[in-house]
């Protein structure tokens, strides 16, 4: 019979057998029993089915079926390992060949609810922008983690020919070959286009004639907003550079302490990012209220030298006149003038660590250690020092890049 440690906790056992065993308690003189040891069984299994009473012809029969309709459910959605049940859509060239805008726009882009039905992808996996754009949620791979993995192609950097065949167009043409033509199951991963490079000489990233993604208007211009997305944080966090110099150049200690850590005194707390900064400093206290004069001070001065300042703001568009620029001229600012200047959106560090990273909680780390400048004692100062409020501001701006794609 079938023991309690052959079988894994939690799981469902379905007993099929029927076997007669001698019972002299039973009127028949025997007493039916299955192929599993029931009493010692039932103690591991989330769920079994008893003998008799459990598993019948018709429960056999419809077992059966369930599995037949499960397994082509599966086939369906792409889960199997199988191809895909996909139709491209049909290419007319013309000669002379039109430009590349010409050719999008006359190409009807299939719905993306429909392809992604096609490719195995489930709705609850896609977050639709329209009909025609959408991203799909990282659960996707904690469904498929037991499939084999496929082949990772590279299309290294090159100098695009004179026609204007680059890393796009070479990727979008292999794509278009293994899928459409050789049938095979082929995704394109390409990053999404800065509007600086689109409205200057380089021009879209789309790739080119009939080897081109579409819509190429929407590709190139914002897409879903992700570059954005990294434009306000990364000017967030620079406005947080400045204000904070501000405030510690016309505040008290304490009063500037009040501000960082708010509430009536008993009643406050210090955040984990706070509790973090005390570490760094050597003050070994998590109550807000038991720092001395000294330990206020050095928590909440980040005395930041504006000489050493690395963190520029950030915009998605070449503008030549804000690489260098002179900040804080309002008479409100106190005379806190500085030169700082713009880089274009997709420089920002904020960028780097979210191509990098592995996860929300790698990312909230990744945020916290990046470097703004220096302080007058040379050390560094973090994003992670500029307090809770801005690494939480920060996360929930980006967080956007974890959940999907």
């Amino acid at each position: 019979m079938v023991k309690g440690d052959w079988v894994k906790p939690g799981a469902v056992v379905i007993d099929c057998g029927i076997n007669a065993l001698p019972d002299a308690t039973k009127k028949s003189g025997q007493r039916l029993v299955g192929d599993v040891a029931f009493e010692e069984v039932s103690k591991v299994a989330g769920y079994i089915t008893p003998v008799p009473g459990g598993v019948g012809p018709m429960t056999v029969c419809m077992l059966m079926k369930n599995t037949v309709i499960s397994a082509a459910r599966t086939l369906k959605q792409g889960g199997g390992g199988g191809s895909w049940n996909l139709t491209p859509l049909s290419l007319h060239p013309k000669d002379p060949v039109p430009t590349d805008l010409e050719i999008a726009r006359s190409q009807t882009p299939k719905n993306i609810a429909v392809l992604a039905g096609e490719i195995g992808i489930l709705p609850d996996e896609l977050e639709l922008y329209g009909n025609k754009k959408a991203k799909v949620s990282l659960h996707v791979i904690k469904r498929l983690n037991s499939k084999k993995d496929g082949k990772y192609v590279v299309v290294a950097g090159m100098t695009p020919t004179p026609l204007g065949e680059g890393k796009s167009t070479t990727v979008m043409g292999l794509v278009q070959a293994l899928g459409a033509h050789l049938k095979k199951n082929t995704f394109a991963c390409i990053r999404q286009p800065s509007q600086g490079p689109t409205f200057g000489i380089k021009g879209g990233a789309a790739g080119g004639g009939y080897s081109q993604v579409i819509p190429m208007e929407d590709f190139n211009l914002h897409l879903t907003g992700d570059i954005h997305a990294i434009t306000a944080a990364n000017n967030l966090l620079a406005a947080q550079i400045d204000t904070r110099m501000y405030h510690e150049s016309t505040q008290a200690d304490k009063a500037l302490y009040g501000r960082l850590v708010p509430g009536k005194p008993g009643n406050r707390k210090f955040s984990q990012i706070q509790l973090n900064r005390l570490r760094k400093l050597g003050i070994n206290k998590t109550d807000p209220d038991t720092l001395i004069d000294e330990e206020i001070k050095q928590f909440s001065r980040l005395n930041i030298d504006p000489k050493t300042i690395t963190w520029s703001r950030v915009l998605d568009t070449n503008d030549r006149f804000l690489r260098e620029i002179t900040i804080g001229q309002s008479p409100t600012e106190a005379g806190h003038e500085r030169v700082t200047g713009f880089k274009i959106s997709v420089a920002s560090e904020i960028m780097a660590v979210l191509a990098l990273t592995t996860d929300l909680q790698n990312m909230r780390e990744r945020l916290g250690r990046m470097v703004v400048g220096n302080d007058f004692n040379k050390n560094p100062v973090t994003a992670e020092d500029l307090v809770q409020t801005l690494i939480t501001n920060l996360s929930r701006i980006v967080e956007l890049f974890v959940h999907i794609w």
